[in-house]
């Protein structure tokens, strides 16, 4: 499947080629425009400030005095618009003579107004907020370092756009976290976001997915990859009214990152130094026993459980090994960076080093890692610029053995002894016993894109990247022979060297054609091509009686060794058409046609299409003027974007078996997997509809946003008859999943004086998540922890927990409840969802001069349930 997609990618590319030889040439050009571009607080040049001319690409950067030049315009009328990140946007128009040189300085704001906030679409275009039909959320990371602590990536997101919700897996030190926009669309597959690093996609598997070695339920997360302090902006698009022409896979939302680039003028440069500690401070519970009078112990419940010999229970025991014998530590962090960073008129660069080292709370949880960076971007002209970003990342991860393991540290300690004198309390393994065990994770990571932007024309502009990510990861495990006493196979030893590689390649072309249609009338059309493929590959090894003295797959006597491979490609053609009318009504739509190796053959494209709408009211003639309404815009947009199956599931394949005969084993096959031939891409469709709102003089900003989306062909399993001989399930697209909610954001500047600020900013949002179908013919999936704790039902958030519900009353009334005394249901009854239903974030800056500046942040969810295993097997 591969060929057709190269060929069709090919001629995809020759049309867009094609099509621009096509336009004629334009005619000679006879005017100029010069300007300065400067700050307004400082009243210092801009420089490297974007400057162009709208209804046409022409554009230039702003030199290191904050100077521009465009020469050889036609006579006539033009707006010129100017954008730099941190900025607001600033437009002006200007009228250009026959044979003379128009002079245009700007004044560019610091306070940067949110209607004029620059936006990179899936296209590679730039636009500003007003031309959205859509609210993605906005994220200032180096303003963001400045004001909190940021240990990593998702610390810059956390509590920082409404509707995204971080979940840590755990608090080990290097594990990882899942991340959920506006709720969960998929039953079967990975709800995470697509993540998107200087226009490339880049690796963001499931946490499950993430480690080859088993250590509980800490795993971690690739998003951590990326060091924080080369972030220079966030931008969130929510759902698939933002998302759409991202293609497959982005039904989850997007996260897209830039990375930081120079600007004009002298080398700067930046190094830091940062360092702290981490402590436990959990209050851990003790373990309990009871004995009665010959110090034999008993069960903790009533005589009337333990038959036909009751134990009258004398006395109460209680011990807690995690604290009398704490396995904690105090851990230290520690990271350094150096950064520079500068460039001339023409060619920037920003080249940066980091080295971060963390020890956690376990003598086994250590991360160390290396970030290295280097960004340049040159314009050799007006016509052409070009960009190079490049990361590479080293790290070496050791975690320890906990959460739901026999193996952990924490299990052991909770579900140990309220005797001290019986292994320290501790039930399974001590501790340092378990400190034996060396579980790591080493990467190496190189993330790289190339873009190019060429206006061969003023109407037109070639928008071209391609860039790979390649994440090479190696997973390792020893039991050293003899010395992890929890049952024979420990003793004996054993090693596990597990080798992955990861390859994600994007590439993708775009040509934009802008017009002015009349004095009041834009257009904006956009054609491109993208191609994305993702490949695993893995070697998975393993071997027990381990020799001791050796730490290698050589050294053991029962080797073990398996191959994983898996592999989809993504070709997507897209259209767009955007009209603007005087600058405050915009209508866009979009039509995106994809084709991937993961649907069934015969399934073929998938088309995407979206319309928004965005409308700035208070810029008509009738809105009334005031300064208590400065500025409203209504906004709404609708998208549909989708989530392919995985790699094998619509394929029948066979799986290699030894057969034994009466004298030798032979080779042979066994069908694995019936396929679905029909197997389609998951379907999400989202309606969004909002207003942003800037009162009082600018000093509060109001965005309020309401959305729903429906997920069809959602993918269920559905079990086969075993007189197939087949596997026992196979996907199906039988479900459809729904979510509705609200988003609210606030911003208000408290207080505005020149030597005193204060602003604070509130957001919240509400999500409801339901299965409104799961297929006919299947009956609730039950799954969880504990074995039955959560399902999937029609008419409830997805993965809710169910239980039997019980009654009780201490009829004899000693204080003591029996068996008797307990009731309990027939039915298990929903008890709520495991993803929080509502949130609300609020953070207040306040600064006194230009020194001291003094920032917090609350931030909470609500609504959602967790399972307690732990708790279930200390009260088995």
């Amino acid at each position: 499947m591969n060929i057709p997609f190269i060929r069709q990618l090919v001629g995809a590319a020759g049309a867009v080629v094609l099509l621009v030889c096509a336009v004629p040439a334009g005619t000679a050009q006879q005017g100029a425009i010069a300007g300065r571009v400067t700050d307004q607080a400082s009243q210092q040049p801009v420089p490297g400030a974007q400057v162009l001319v709208e209804g046409t690409t022409r554009l230039t950067l702003t030199d290191r005095d904050g100077r521009f030049r465009f020469d050889n315009l036609t006579a006539g009328q033009y707006r010129l618009q100017v954008r730099l990140i941190g900025y607001a946007t600033a437009a002006r128009p200007v009228s250009v003579g026959l044979g003379e040189t128009a002079q245009l300085d700007f004044v560019l704001s610091a306070a940067a107004v949110p209607l004029e906030a620059i936006t990179v679409t899936a296209t590679g275009e730039e636009l500003r907020a007003r031309e959205l039909g859509n609210a993605p959320s906005h994220i200032d990371a180096a303003k963001v370092a400045q004001q909190a602590p940021v240990t990593d990536f998702t610390d810059l997101i956390n509590a920082r756009a409404p509707g995204l919700t971080v979940l840590p897996s755990s608090g080990t030190t290097g594990s990882g976290t899942r991340v959920r926009i506006r709720g969960a669309t998929s039953l079967s597959l990975s709800n995470e976001p697509v993540i998107v690093v200087d226009g490339i996609r880049v690796e963001n598997r499931a946490t499950s997915n993430s480690t080859g070695t088993g250590v509980g339920g800490q795993v971690p997360s690739r998003l951590n990859d990326i060091d924080p302090a080369d972030i220079e902006t966030i931008e969130v698009q929510k759902g698939p009214a933002a998302s759409s022409l991202y293609g497959t896979d982005a039904v989850n939302g997007v996260i897209q990152t830039r990375t930081k680039q120079g600007r004009p003028g002298p080398t700067r440069w930046e190094a830091y130094v940062e360092g702290g500690v981490l402590n436990d401070v959990t209050d851990w519970p003790a373990n309990y026993q009871a004995q009665d009078a010959a110090g034999n112990f008993c069960p903790l419940s009533s005589a009337t459980r333990v038959t036909p010999a009751p134990c009258v229970q004398s006395k109460l025991l209680s011990f807690n090994p995690l604290k009398t014998y704490s396995p904690f530590r105090e851990g230290v962090r520690q990271e350094y960076g150096l950064s520079a960073s500068g460039g001339s008129e023409q060619t920037t660069y920003y080249l940066a080093g980091h080295f971060n080292r963390e020890k956690g709370d376990f003598v086994t949880n250590d991360l160390r890692r290396v970030s290295l960076r280097a960004n340049v971007k040159t314009q050799t002209s007006q016509k052409l610029d070009l960009a190079v970003a490049t990361g590479y990342t080293s790290s070496n991860l050791r975690l320890p053995e906990n959460d739901n393991n026999a193996l952990g540290i924490l299990p052991s300690g909770l579900l140990g002894s309220a005797d001290s004198t019986l292994n320290k309390g501790y039930g399974f393994l001590l501790p340092e016993q378990t400190y034996f065990i060396d579980a790591r994770q080493g990467i190496e990571r190189y993330t790289g894109s190339a873009q190019a932007n060429f206006r061969p024309w003023s109407f037109l502009s070639l928008h071209g990247i391609a860039g790979t990510d390649v994440t090479n990861r190696f997973d390792q495990k020893t039991f050293p022979p003899g010395l992890v006493p929890l049952n024979q196979n420990t003793l004996d030893g054993s090693r596990q060297a597990n080798r992955f590689q990861t390859l994600d390649y994007t590439a993708q072309l775009t040509a934009v054609a802008s017009f002015r249609l009349s004095p009041d009338v834009n257009s904006s059309s956009s054609a491109g091509v993208q191609y994305f493929k993702d490949r695993l590959t893995g070697t998975i090894a393993s071997g027990r009686k381990l020799v001791a003295g050796t730490t290698s797959l050589a050294g053991v006597i029962i080797p073990s060794v398996n191959e994983q491979t898996s592999e989809f490609v993504t070709l997507g053609y897209y259209v767009t058409e955007q009209v603007g009318w005087r600058d405050r009504r915009f209508i866009t739509g979009a039509l995106r046609s994809d084709r991937n190796s993961a649907f069934g053959k015969n399934f073929g494209n998938i088309l995407y299409p979206k319309i928004a709408a965005s409308w700035v009211m208070s810029e008509e003639p009738f809105f009334p003027r005031s300064d208590l309404v400065n500025s409203v815009r209504l906004r709404a947009a609708f998208g549909r974007s989708g989530r392919q199956p995985g790699p094998t599931d619509a394929v029948e394949f066979f799986s290699p078996v030894a057969v034994s005969d009466a004298t030798v084993d032979v080779p042979g096959i066994t069908d694995s997997s019936l396929g679905n031939a029909n197997l389609r891409p998951e379907r999400t469709e989202e309606i969004e509809a909002g207003f942003d709102a800037d009162l009082w003089r600018q000093r509060f900003h109001l965005e309020f946003t309401a959305y729903g989306k429906k997920s069809k062909d959602a993918l269920v399993a559905r079990n086969l008859a075993p007189s197939l001989g087949v596997s026992s399930q196979r996907f199906e697209n039988l479900g459809q999943v729904s979510n509705v909610g609200v988003e609210l954001l606030l911003n208000a500047q408290v207080v505005k004086a020149p030597h005193v600020t204060w602003d604070l900013t509130l957001s919240m949002w509400g999500n409801r998540n339901r299965l409104d179908v799961l297929g006919p013919g299947i009956a609730p999936i039950i799954f969880g922890l504990g074995g039955a704790s959560q399902r999937h039902t029609e008419g409830f958030p997805l993965g809710s927990y169910f239980m039997v519900p019980y009654t009780y009353a201490d009829t004899s009334g000693d204080g003591i409840l029996s068996t008797r005394e307990v009731t309990l249901g027939t039915t298990p009854v929903f008890l709520g969802t495991p993803l929080p239903t509502h949130g609300a974030t609020l953070s207040s800056e306040a600064s006194i001069g230009p020194h001291v500046r003094v920032y917090g942040l609350l931030d909470g969810r609500w609504g959602n349930k967790l399972f307690n295993s732990t708790e279930q097997f200390r009260c088995g």
